[in-house]
Formats: C-alpha cells, structure tokens, sequence
C-alpha cells in the first residue's frame, strides 16, 4: 500500500533514545495471558499503577511485532491514502487500541474500503503510540488534518470537505483534538515549523465511534499516555483528567459531528458519550447520535451484523 509520511525529517517527539528507558517491561508469558492481562487493565476505572502491564505488553506484542515501531523513539507516522475517483469529501480514519497499538483493519483500511466504495476518499492513520506520550499522538492528529487538507489540490476533493472518524482510543484522538489541541501549538522546544504546519487543522465534520472522550473513566490507559512521573500523586492525575477532556473542553459546536457506540459496551464510559451527545445537543451543534443496539466493544467495520453503523455514518457524511 502506498504511504505518505506526515512529517519530513523533523519530527517533534522523536529521538535517538530507546524506548525501554522509560518504560518497565516485565518477563513474556504466554501471548494470550498478556493480552488479556492488558485487556483487564483497560477495562479498569481505580487508581492503580498499570505502568507495568501495559508497558509488558507493548514491547512484546507491539513495537516487537509492528515492523514500523522501533526500539528507539524514530518511528515515522504515515497516511495509507484510499482515493475515490471524482470524490469530493475525504475522511481521515483513525483505529483505536488503547494507546498502545492501532487496530489497522477492523478500525483502518476496511472502513477505507467501504467509504472508497461509496465515492468517499479516505486516509488511514497510522500515529505514534505508547512510549510516545501526549501531547504527541494529537500532534500526529493535528498534522494529518493539515496534510489532508495540503494534499487535497493532488487527488481532487474539496478543501471545505475533509473530515474524520476515529475509534475508541482513535475516537479520543479526535475529540480531545476537535476541542482542546485544534487551532494551536503545542510544539516542542526547538521543533522548526514548515510549510505544512501553516495550513489550517480546521475539520468540517467528525465521527466519535465508541470513544474514549478523556481518561477520567479509563484511567489505566494514562500509562500508556502519560510519564509516569505525571502519574504519581492523585492531585496531578486529576489534572490531566481535567486537562485531557472532551467533555470539560467542549469548544467544538462549529464541527458537524456523529456520534456512534454499543450500548452494551463496558471498555468504555457510556455516560461520558451520552453527556456528550447532550452537550451536542443543548449547543446547537449539527450532529448525529446513533446507538447500535446490542453491541459491545470493537465492533468497527469487522462484523457484519453492525456494519449498518457504517452505512448510516456514510449517508450522513455525504449529505454535508
């Protein structure tokens, strides 16, 4: 598959350092024991260092196995581009994993397909995740919009038709960028700006499907997200809950937006994405709230029996 880098040599966030120096990686098991190890993490809501597990269980299972994740904090985010002959609209499309991976098919290149499918261009985003912490996985965000909206002379859609959907982790992806990163710098010290950091982040519509909306509810994944230095005492978890939250942050109300998830999902906070929905609502916001009824978690673009989600956020889409 084709792939076009977001970033040209300069990358903020990278160094020659390994990843293991801040990380605290426990012995291998069996595959499936540490999977579901950090499955059970994820699904936890207390106060707890996670540090461990999840950093286990990303050195082993994904930067190990994912050839584009290095031992040294060098990886290179990149766009898969899915182009629709004639398309007016293009959709940057973001899997979930937690932080720590990206569920690239179920939640990347097969929601691709079907938009393609639909005369609809799509962009998979592949971003930088655990050991990468915040604000560098929204940077990679945040590019990708204005590399979208760069390369939107290339393939022919139109530069007021660029959107996103994103998935759990991904979902949070793009709402904590739609209200909190959107329209500013978060840059690190010494990062020299280009050509494509002048272009506008500005999205004309988003998809949340079953997003994580901040990490009040799913606390464990702040250590896929956060130094653990950042996480030691509650005062200072408490204020990247506050800091890291779509809800608290709303500021959001210009993008049109749909907003998906099962309502027997328990990876999670069903609450926050109704509260969101409300939010949505009560701000004159053009938005969509659609439940699918009787689905957990993960569902994305793999099973067919809920795939009419899709169909339904497509036909929204193109009425833009």
């Amino acid at each position: 598959m084709e792939r076009i880098n977001l970033w040209e040599g300069n990358i903020p966030g990278n160094s020659n350092a390994r990843k293991d120096s801040v990380m605290k990686i426990g012995r291998k098991t069996l595959p499936v024991i540490d999977t579901l190890r950090w499955i059970l993490t994820l699904r936890k809501h207390g106060y707890q260092n996670y540090k461990k597990i999840i950093d286990t269980f990303t050195a082993h299972y994904v930067i190990a196995k994912d050839p584009d994740s290095h031992d040294t904090f060098t990886d290179s985010p990149y766009l898969i581009p899915f182009i629709a002959e004639g398309s007016r609209q293009a959709v940057i499309v973001v899997p979930g994993g937690g932080y720590c991976l990206k569920e690239m098919e179920n939640e990347g290149t097969k929601v691709a397909d079907y938009l393609n499918s639909q005369g609809i261009s799509a962009f998979v985003l592949w971003y930088r995740t655990c050991p990468y912490y915040q604000p560098v996985p929204l940077l990679d965000m945040q590019r990708a919009v204005r590399k979208v909206r760069a390369l939107s002379g290339r393939y022919g859609y139109r530069e007021d038709g660029i959107g996103a959907v994103g998935f759990s982790g991904g979902g949070a992806q793009v709402g904590l960028f739609l209200n909190i990163l959107r329209g500013k710098d978060a840059f690190p010290a010494g990062y020299q700006m280009d050509e494509i950091d002048a272009v506008s982040d500005r999205l004309n519509f988003a998809g949340l499907i079953y997003p994580a909306l901040g990490y009040s509810f799913n606390r464990s994944m702040q250590y896929a997200s956060f130094p653990e230095g950042e996480l030691d005492t509650r005062v200072k978890r408490e204020e990247i809950e506050k800091k890291y939250n779509a809800l608290a942050n709303f500021s959001s109300r210009d993008v049109p937006q749909f907003v998906c998830y099962g309502t027997k999902d328990n990876m999670v906070s069903l609450d926050d994405i109704r509260n969101y929905a409300q939010l949505l609502e009560d701000s004159g916001t053009l938005h969509e709230f659609f439940p699918v009824e009787g689905a957990g978690h993960g569902f994305g673009a793999g099973t067919e029996k809920y795939n009419y989600w899709l169909r339904e956020f497509t036909e929204w889409v193109k009425k833009l």
